[in-house]
């Protein structure tokens, strides 16, 4: 599989070094206004070819896939411009910055019969995909009530992140992460009511908590801050008929399995491999690209997850409670 890779930042420059990680993969461009160093080192160490633009890249007839890792309210011109070469694309979450940027880039893939999968990585992170599995094959009985958070520092202020028009602030940069695996796990929501900090314009503060009413009957909680001092911490909690199943980041264990009957707690068996969940997720889109089955996540995942994090933001903004219809798996 022959890539390139539009973007020049942190993630643009990850998804690079891991792509020549990949048995069969090869990196073949990279392109941006402005190329990290790690991307251009990457590019030299490999062979790629550096260029100024997507476009650029697109135009090379010897790339069959392209990584869009630039900021969230660009992805969609850049993964159509990929599409409409023929090119399958792996766009960074969220998908897009608006429902109709998302739906035109559903509608070019279809059009142009191309791939297209959007990075929900913590679909692919051992502990979520362990308890994820722990859930959905009952170990812990009957779901009620699942907690998740997902906290860390305000972004640098010169940064596109810190522009909430651009990136949507922290609801779809973290909360989109969780709202994902929560759908994943727990099926479709039906309603969301949110509080957060996206309009009162304080100084490097953005927090969102919000209440999720699932189709099963599972309630959720859940919560993104971009007001923490230091560090970036997450959590999950779920509680079910029959136990408990928790993860924090800083614990000493990965995950715990609670049962109701039973003493103490045990660490829960991973059936996953040890695998940076990135690479992991780059190898599972390769594989799909290469006829193999669909990934984890899907663009339609995507696009439920983005609309799950638009929703919230409009329940802060008018201070009520959105119910959402049509939700589809």
């Amino acid at each position: 599989m022959r890539y390139g890779v539009i973007g020049g930042g942190g993630m643009a420059s990850y998804h690079a070094h891991n792509i020549t990680l990949i048995p069969g993969a090869t990196l073949v461009a990279c392109g941006a206004p402005e190329l990290n160093d790690a991307i251009r080192a990457t590019a030299q160490r490999v062979g790629a070819t550096c260029y100024a633009t997507a476009a650029e890249v697109c135009a090379r007839t010897d790339i069959d896939a392209v990584v869009v890792a630039t900021p969230t309210d660009t992805h969609a011109h850049a993964a159509v411009l990929a599409m409409q070469a023929g090119k399958h694309v792996l766009v960074e979450k969220p998908l897009a910055r608006t429902l109709a940027d998302a739906q035109l880039m559903l509608d070019a893939a279809q059009q142009y019969g191309v791939k297209l999968m959007c990075g929900q990585v913590v679909r692919y992170f051992r502990e979520y995909a362990t308890a994820h599995q722990l859930i959905t094959r009952g170990d812990i009985g009957t779901v009620g009530v699942a907690r998740t958070s997902r906290c860390g520092a305000y972004p640098a202020a010169h940064t596109w992140y810190a522009d909430t028009v651009r990136s949507g602030g922290v609801a779809l940069d973290l909360l989109v992460h969780d709202l994902d695996w929560l759908r994943w796990t727990f099926g479709e929501v039906t309603r969301v009511y949110a509080r957060g900090l996206i309009d009162r314009a304080i100084p490097d503060r953005d927090t969102v908590m919000v209440i999720l009413r699932f189709e099963s009957g599972v309630i959720g909680y859940a919560e993104a801050n971009w007001s923490y001092p230091n560090g970036f911490h997450t959590s999950l909690e779920v509680a079910g008929s029959n136990g408990l199943v928790a993860h924090r980041n800083d614990d000493v264990v990965d995950i715990t399995l609670r049962p109701q009957a039973g003493s103490g707690s045990r660490l829960a068996h991973d059936p996953l491999a040890l695998e940076d969940p990135y690479l992991a997720q780059l190898s599972d889109f390769t594989q799909w690209c290469a006829g193999g089955t669909a990934p984890r996540s899907t663009a339609r995942d995507g696009y439920e997850a983005l609309r799950l994090s638009l929703a919230v933001l409009e329940s802060v903004q008018t201070g009520r409670p959105v119910l959402l219809q049509g939700a589809t798996s």
